[in-house]
């Protein structure tokens, strides 16, 4: 599929050589520095943001409202008719509510569609030993609970799933969208293993996934497309293939 003024949107052919290349920082499948450095992050940027001017601030936070805001236009193209979605995202222990979701539920609502359910859930302890990420009973639980859902949007990261789930998991369910960025705006992100993203998105077990990274947007678009243009400096959009 070809890139748009829009987004980056990558097919899952050209995928591999993207998600199984060495990351910037180690998955976080299993225990590693990088949920450390995230949740230092967002403590730095917690206070960052507490001595900024609300114009400063707005700056900071830009790229996060930009990407709910683009993640809605997106999930309405999945939900086609269906108007209500249901969304996961890190319990309290994470953080509140982060801006990317917020910006999210108002874009949502924009585009003439509604939360049924918002189900915040342990990730894990990012300074302990175990896997961080979305746990699969969770996911399954949403999934099954909402199988009429326009669609599912993990704030939480790419469900963890083991082999023996893949089949389970490709049964027919509403369009699965996972936000997997290492940050959220004023809270960490789940960026999680990206062998593991691709091999969702191989299987169609993800439609759709947000990953860090983009490319500098043409300076002529009109200013009415500053979101798009600020999301595509920003991240990128992995697409499932077709399936078959």
């Amino acid at each position: 599929m070809p890139a748009t003024s829009d987004s980056i949107t990558i097919p899952f052919s050209g995928l591999i050589p993207l998600l199984t290349r060495r990351p910037a920082f180690p998955p976080n499948t299993t225990t590693s520095l990088r949920p450390i450095r995230s949740t230092l992050s967002a403590s730095c940027l917690a206070l960052l943001l507490a001595s900024c001017s609300s114009k400063e601030t707005q700056a900071l936070l830009e790229p996060s409202q930009a990407l709910g805001t683009i993640l809605a236009e997106e999930t309405a193209k999945s939900a086609g008719s269906k108007k209500q979605i249901a969304i996961i995202s890190p319990d309290n222990s994470w953080g509140p509510i982060s801006s990317a979701e917020e910006s999210f539920k108002a874009a949502l609502k924009k585009n003439g569609l509604s939360v049924v359910a918002a189900r915040r859930v342990a990730v894990g302890d990012p300074m302990r030993s175990g896997s961080v990420g979305l746990n699969s009973s969770d996911f399954f639980e949403v999934v099954e609970k909402f199988p009429d859902a326009g669609a599912i949007v993990s704030f939480a990261g790419a469900p963890l799933l083991r082999p023996n789930e893949l089949s389970r998991a490709t049964a027919q369910h509403a369009p699965v969208m996972v936000v997997a960025t290492a940050m959220l705006g004023n809270v960490p992100g789940v960026p999680g293993d990206r062998r593991q993203l691709a091999a969702l998105l191989e299987a169609n077990v993800i439609q759709l996934a947000i990953i860090d990274g983009g490319e500098q947007t043409d300076q002529t678009q009109s200013k009415a497309d500053s979101q798009h243009q600020i999301f595509a400096r920003n991240f990128r959009i992995l697409r499932a293939g077709p399936q078959p």
